[in-house]
């Protein structure tokens, strides 16, 4: 990328991925704006905006991919998730139980989830350099657990717990979990990227429920929520499963080689 494509007015370098990640960074602003309006009611509206820009942060990847890529597109995109996934999502657990005790995890939260952002950006920059390749068209895994993939875990757990009026979610437990997610993020431990649209469909439609049934004020929003925070939870674990999978692959071998 040479100087001289920048050096215009900014509005003419903004393109189609620019856009959404924009909308995914206001998600995040009034998600915040919302929830310090105070109430149960308040939070719960947060929580399913902040869910609803992940399906936007979604999209931007999809559009970039396939339609437009942008110069400003990988640094706007960490800035809007910066924003809602992890600014907003702190925020929301610190009132979820405004206890003292979530003061300092919520901040450590924001602070490895911005940590998480940096190294994809150096890496993903390097990489694409190496390969001569944009960052779009860079296919791989990801070092460290996503922050999109920690927030929609956080956001809907909360979502969850607020409508089963699960009071047995000390701060205690939510401190406990906001900090694996922590380590989680700045761990160097391989996560697929999702981009299978096999994948990537049923999972926006999911999604898609969850935000129409709350739209609609029907009690069935809990369904779709309860399968977003199980299927998030089991992306968490999915390492362990390949390590486990990939150990056995290795005992069988040495199994073989034994038998010969």
């Amino acid at each position: 990328m040479q100087n001289d494509d920048l050096n215009v007015n900014i509005l003419k370098l903004i393109k189609l991925p620019d856009l959404i990640s924009i909308c995914n960074a206001l998600l995040g602003f009034l998600a915040i704006l919302l929830v310090l309006s105070g109430g149960s009611e308040a939070l719960k509206d947060a929580l399913v905006v902040i869910l609803s820009a992940a399906v936007i942060d979604g999209l931007d990847g999809l559009v970039a991919r396939g339609i437009e890529s942008s110069h400003m597109g990988r640094y706007l995109d960490s800035l809007a998730d910066i924003v809602s996934f992890g600014t907003a999502p702190a925020i929301l657990a610190f009132m979820f139980l405004n206890d003292h005790l979530m003061t300092a995890v919520c901040s450590a939260y924001l602070i490895c989830g911005g940590l998480r952002l940096a190294r994809f950006d150096a890496m993903a920059g390097a990489g694409a350099r190496a390969a001569g390749a944009t960052t779009g068209d860079m296919d791989v895994d990801f070092e460290g657990l996503p922050i999109t993939g920690s927030a929609v875990f956080l956001a809907s757990f909360m979502l969850l717990a607020l409508e089963l009026h699960l009071h047995l979610v000390s701060s205690l437990f939510l401190s406990f979990l906001m900090a694996a997610l922590c380590i989680l993020m700045t761990s160097r431990i391989r996560y697929r990227n999702l981009r299978d649209m096999r994948i990537v469909i049923p999972l926006g439609c999911i999604f898609f429920a969850l935000i129409l049934f709350y739209a609609l004020h029907s009690p069935l929003f809990i369904y779709p929520t309860a399968i977003i925070t199980a299927l998030a939870a089991l992306y968490i674990c999915s390492p362990a499963a390949t390590y486990l999978k990939e150990m056995r692959g290795s005992l069988t071998e040495i199994s073989s080689e034994h038998e010969k």
